[in-house]
Parts: C-alpha cells; sequence; structure tokens
C-alpha cells in the first residue's frame, strides 16, 4: 500500500468565497513617523548590500538616496482561501525580506514599513482592504495571485500606487499604465515551457485537464496545448472538471479509453486535488502516463502527494542554484522562524520587496506615481531569483522557468528555460 500524506497546504476550493472574519491588520514594522516626501525627485544608483554574514542581496540600502518618508510596503494577501498556498508562505517571505533591508540600513536611510491585510479570497474584502492600505499610507502593494482578486484590488488603487503581483502569472493583470506589474511570468511562458520539454523528450500525445472556474486553471491548458500541436504534436482530448471536484473517476476512465494511452496529461490542477488525480490514474492503469504542471504544483507541494507523484514534472519560477541568492534567503527565512512550505514562491515575495525598495532608491522617493515609473523603466535589478527588467516589457518581467521533477519524494532541478513559441 502506498502511503498517503496529508499535504501541507490546505485550502479552499473555491475562488470566491463569502467573507468571514476580519480585515484588521495582521502583520506590521514600526518605522518613524511619517513626514512630507520630498518634491523633487533626485535619481539614485541602487545599492546592492549584502547582509553581513550573509550572501542574501539586498535591493535597496541607504545608497545615495535620503528620504524624509520612511517607504510602507502594504500586503493585500489571500490567507484563506485558494490564493493561501502562495499568500501564506509570501506573506512571511516579505516580513523577512524587509527585516533583511532593515539590518542593513532600511531604504533613503529609514526603516522599511510592512503591514498585512487578509482579503479573504472576496473581492468586496479586497476592496475594503486596499482602501484601508491606502488610507494607513502604504506607497506600494504586493497584491494576490488571482484574478478574481486581482482586478479589484487594481480597481480599488487607481494607479496611486504600484501594485506588485507576487504570484501571479496573468498577463491580463500587468498594466504599467495603471501602475500593475507582475514579479513572474506569464500563464503563456510557463506553459509553452513544458509543451517545449515534453516535445524535446519525444512525447508526441497528449490529454489536458481544465476548469473554467479561474482563467489560471483554463488558460494554461489551451497555451500547452498551442505550443505542442504547434511543434508537432497531438492533443487527443481536454477533460473538464470543477474546483469542487474531488473524484475524477470519469475523466480518468475517458482517457482510459482512448485507442493509445496518452504520453503525457497537462493541467494547471493544485493539491489535494492532484493527488486524487494520480492516485487515480495509478489505479487505471495510467501510472505511466507523465503528469505535468505548472508553478500550482509547486505552490501546493505536489511532492507531498507521496509515491503517486514521482516522475511528476513542472514549470517553477526559481530553484537554489550557484547563480542566485534562494537558498541563502531560505535559510535567513528559516533562522527567523518563518514558516515558507514552498520555495518559489517565498524567493517571489522577496523579490516583490526588492522591486519596491529598489525602486524608492532610485528614485529617492515614495511617491506612488513616481514609484510606478521607475518600476516601469528598471533593468537588471538584483533580486532573490536573479535578475528583473521591467524596460519594455509591459509589466510581465523576462524570467527563465524552472522545469522540475519529483524524484525521491522531492523537486529536483531538470532545466531554466526560455521558450521560444509563446502564445499570444
Amino acid at each position: 500500500m502506498r502511503k498517503r500524506i496529508i499535504p501541507v497546504v490546505l485550502m479552499s476550493l473555491s475562488i470566491v468565497a463569502a467573507a468571514c472574519g476580519s480585515d484588521d491588520e495582521a502583520a506590521s514594522t514600526t518605522a518613524p513617523a511619517e513626514s512630507t516626501a520630498p518634491d523633487e525627485t533626485t535619481a539614485a544608483t541602487t545599492a546592492d548590500t549584502a547582509v553581513a554574514g550573509s550572501d542574501t542581496t539586498v535591493a535597496g540600502g541607504t545608497g545615495e538616496c535620503t528620504l524624509d518618508t520612511p517607504l510602507k510596503i502594504g500586503f493585500a494577501a489571500d490567507l484563506g482561501e485558494l490564493g493561501a498556498f502562495s499568500d501564506g508562505p509570501g506573506s512571511e517571505a516579505a516580513q523577512v525580506m524587509v527585516d533583511i533591508l532593515n539590518d542593513a540600513g532600511g531604504v533613503g536611510g529609514l526603516p522599511v514599513e510592512y503591514v498585512i491585510k487578509d482579503i479573504q479570497g472576496d473581492p468586496a474584502a479586497t476592496q475594503r482592504a486596499a482602501q484601508e492600505l491606502l488610507d494607513e499610507g502604504v506607497n506600494a502593494i504586493i497584491g494576490p495571485p488571482f484574478a478574481s482578486t486581482g482586478a479589484p484590488l487594481l480597481d480599488a488603487v487607481d494607479g496611486q500606487a504600484p501594485v506588485i503581483y507576487m504570484a501571479s502569472t496573468d498577463p491580463a493583470l500587468a498594466d504599467p499604465s495603471r501602475g500593475a506589474f507582475l514579479a513572474s511570468f506569464s500563464d503563456q511562458v510557463q506553459s509553452a515551457a513544458i509543451a517545449e520539454w515534453a516535445l524535446a523528450q519525444g512525447h508526441t500525445t497528449a490529454v489536458t485537464l481544465s476548469s473554467t472556474d479561474d482563467v489560471y486553471f483554463s488558460g494554461n491548458p489551451e497555451y500547452f496545448t498551442t505550443v505542442f500541436e504547434e511543434g508537432g504534436g497531438t492533443v487527443a482530448g481536454d477533460y473538464a472538471y470543477s474546483l469542487a471536484d474531488a473524484d475524477f473517476s470519469t475523466q480518468v476512465n475517458e482517457i482510459a479509453a482512448l485507442s493509445e494511452p496518452p504520453a503525457v496529461l497537462f493541467t494547471a490542477m493544485v493539491m489535494p486535488q492532484t493527488q486524487v488525480l494520480l492516485e487515480q490514474l495509478d489505479a487505471a492503469g495510467l501510472g505511466d502516463v507523465i503528469v505535468t504542471g505548472v508553478d500550482g504544483f509547486d505552490a501546493s507541494v505536489v511532492w507531498s502527494a507521496g509515491d503517486v507523484a514521482e516522475g511528476v514534472v513542472f514549470a517553477a519560477h526559481t530553484f537554489p542554484q550557484d547563480g542566485n541568492g534562494v537558498e541563502q534567503f531560505l535559510a535567513d527565512a528559516a533562522a527567523a522562524g518563518a514558516n515558507i512550505e514552498t520555495i518559489s514562491f517565498g524567493a517571489l515575495a522577496a523579490d516583490a520587496v526588492q522591486i519596491i525598495a529598489a525602486a524608492a532608491t532610485e528614485a529617492c522617493s515614495v511617491d506612488g506615481a513616481t514609484l510606478i515609473t521607475t518600476i516601469d523603466g528598471l533593468v537588471n535589478v538584483p533580486v532573490t531569483t536573479g535578475t528583473v527588467t521591467y524596460a519594455g516589457t509591459g509589466g510581465v518581467p523576462e524570467k527563465d522557468v524552472v522545469i522540475l521533477e519529483v524524484k525521491d519524494g522531492q523537486p529536483t532541478f531538470v532545466e531554466a528555460v526560455r521558450p521560444t513559441n509563446i502564445p499570444s
């Protein structure tokens, strides 16, 4: 009997849930009282400061910039619903990076302030949280992963401060003219990377599973299909599911009834649904089908499914390597007692804080409009996962996709790529 492991990440499988609990502030880092920001913006070189005794790169530091008002970052985090898989660890990781920045002298000579608001996976709660953050004087906001709450957040902020969607891969949310940026690559990029990987391995047949509950779960399979078929592969079918489903026997039986089993199954599904799917595929004699996915596999810890997850391949945002600061950041986070279950989303939250700090240092300003313009022009900013460029990208930074495979119960590095065929 295979050992069944209950995943660490538990989430509600509904995109929009009834608001519950409180919108009260969940965390704060104290800094001196605010004063009036300078009227003029002075260009400053971003300081890349290494914390003493650490290899963690800090985009910020005092540099030649002296601010009159501290930089204040807000996180509109989905802590209890579908987005909790990213925003739970992400909100803790952002606090760790704020602390690292402050230990290195803060930004513009002042400690960075940080506050979290729980948006509860609800559009109305999201807009209330956004207004509360603005009323409390935040200069930049880290946003949730899905458009169902990300779009209402952007509407409420209305260009008053930059919004960086730490975990979102939905390019529709990126709009520099409205102050909106992603911290990651897009869905098109990660799905294309998996499709090209499958083709490069000689796989020519595939099926997909998709859900219309959110564009993340429907768009990624569409992008995979486009690239896979344009590359010479055949997608035998797409099988629908709902985020409320706890059984996939119907879809599995239909796949088993195909004249030939597909070499690859692609889905944007997340745990715990993925574990059920893997177990039912195995029980139906389809255990040799290579199950592939995108960053939701990483975020929801697909390898916690146990033996059935062996050989699963998925796209991720980063992985500890010599060329980045991920391993050191995770060590710093562990030392600080932060509960960061996943690699990518802790690192991306650190990136988001570093991007905002770099913009404030470069512009020597915490004015919202100035920060938006500055972020839109950033080039090769050092962050935890490597470097980030926004200039000319439309708010979606150019980044490698890291492909990982589950081996011996753990994610292992396969390659880092930038796909050649990216669907529109």
